[in-house]
């Protein structure tokens, strides 16, 4: 099994998956960053601090922010125990 990370769309508001993480530098250090793909095919490379934590609700601002995550079994790994 594999984790999925999902979060809101910046743009539309739609759902979005977390596809890659990296981490950048910036003059204050280096800052974690997410690339986000929406379901409207929108994507995002934003600090993980950005990202919408409220699946089921409004928006919510940057300091309530997170991610949730999402067990996945995808058919091609097979059954690995």
């Amino acid at each position: 099994m594999q984790w999925s990370e999902w979060t809101r769309c910046p743009q539309c508001g739609q759902i979005a998956e977390v596809v890659d993480r990296d981490v950048l530098q910036s003059t204050d250090g280096p800052v974690e960053h997410v690339h986000v793909r929406c379901v409207a095919k929108h994507r995002f490379v934003m600090p993980v601090a950005s990202l919408a934590r409220d699946l089921e609700g409004t928006s919510t601002t940057a300091p309530e922010r997170e991610l949730v995550r999402v067990r996945v079994h995808r058919a091609d790994e097979g059954d690995r125990g």
